[in-house]
């Protein structure tokens, strides 16, 4: 792996004497990705592949399981997704190296020192209740007979909202059909109203939508959605009209198959960015509405972005949960670093692909590249 971070190296040297602009960094990235894929098959070959993982727990963290075709038409960012065929293909993968166990037996092993040193441990997770995890990860994970947690934002289930990340790359996807002048004039209307907007004009002008989400998850939820309103009555953008996110009738069905289900919140706002007040009433309310709606829910929090303080941890702990997870990578042991800051692993269809990228990933050798 080592050398093959030393070619990658020399590559990008080579390519960016060649001419550089955005031509160079789409070659760096292709270089890199070709260099994983063949670091990837190494190791997956290796004797003793994944054997640094005994004795540790991976938490996984899915968001949408969904046809290219649905990808396309409702432009869901690369780094939300697997497809329903290649999902199948991590449950086979799962299934044959792990030990697959609910997030409630995961803290139950915890909590009654039974833990095995000697196995692999895997937890599956999906966020935020997309219909979807309904319609292709469910029936999927029922085949294989696998167990899940599914983390639900509980003002959101039900409805025909859409988060507005998801609104904002429809917004893009209709703004990028304009000429550049028509790009720019239209940034320039928006930015006298709300100047936090500058930091990203170069990414307006690309079409770099991931680029805008992550300047715009620093705002008040107020002033993304006043921004959002002003764009879209511009640019008279229109919405499918189609649910996104699965219904109570659906998750009731999902809970009497065995699926787990904990808070995502209420309002799926960063927890970061609240009063404490608020995120007390975040953490105490969502659960209060799994309990209502007959779900059982397991006394785990799951933090918006996976933002998270220790201010934060005390109010969800407070609120009577027992952890909570985050998004940063990493696994866990027989006794976690911090039942309020569980590490977890993002799957997506660009990182895992094929089973020996999977592999490689769970592995964490995707911090390398």
């Amino acid at each position: 792996a080592r050398e093959c971070i030393n070619s990658q190296g020399v590559a990008a040297v080579l390519v960016r004497g060649a001419g550089g602009g955005m031509g160079t960094v789409q070659a760096i990235s292709r270089l890199k990705s070709w260099v994983r894929q063949g670091a990837a098959g190494l190791y997956s070959h290796m004797p003793g592949c994944l054997s640094q993982l005994r004795g540790k727990v991976s938490i996984l963290t899915y968001h949408r399981v969904i046809p290219l075709e649905d990808v396309r038409m409702q432009c869901v960012q690369p780094g939300m997704y697997v497809t329903p065929d290649m999902f199948e293909r991590h449950l086979a993968f799962l299934s044959a190296e792990f030990q697959l166990i609910s997030f409630s037996e995961l803290l139950t092993l915890w909590t009654a020192c039974r833990w095995d040193g000697m196995a692999r441990y895997c937890v599956i997770t999906f966020d935020d209740g997309w219909l979807d995890t309904y319609r292709y990860a469910w029936p999927a994970l029922q085949r294989h007979q696998i167990p899940a947690t599914v983390f639900l934002p509980t003002a959101f289930i039900g409805t025909d909202r859409w988060f507005w990340p998801d609104r904002l790359g429809l917004i893009m996807q209709s703004h990028f059909r304009e000429t550049l002048l028509a790009r720019q004039n239209q940034f320039r209307r928006l930015v006298k109203n709300f100047p936090w907007l500058m930091p990203v004009a170069g990414a307006f002008e690309r079409g770099d939508t991931d680029a805008i989400i992550e300047c715009w998850k620093v705002q008040p939820q107020e002033q993304i959605n006043a921004c959002l309103e002003e764009w879209i009555a511009e640019s008279q953008t229109a919405f499918p009209s189609q649910r996104v996110l699965m219904n109570w009738k659906e998750a009731c069905e999902m809970s009497s198959g065995g699926v787990e289900f904990g808070s995502h919140s209420v309002s799926h706002r960063i927890m970061t960015a609240l009063s404490q007040p608020d995120v007390a009433r975040e953490a105490a309310e969502s659960m209060a509405m799994l309990r209502e709606k007959g779900l059982s829910p397991i006394p785990v929090f799951c933090y918006p972005n996976g933002n998270w303080s220790p201010l934060v941890a005390d109010q969800v702990r407070e609120a009577g949960y027992r952890a909570a997870t985050t998004t940063q990578f990493g696994h866990e042991k027989g006794e976690p670093a911090s039942w309020f800051g569980l590490k977890r692993i993002n799957m997506h269809q660009g990182i895992a692909y094929n089973e020996s990228l999977l592999a490689f990933h769970l592995a964490g050798f995707n911090d390398w590249f």
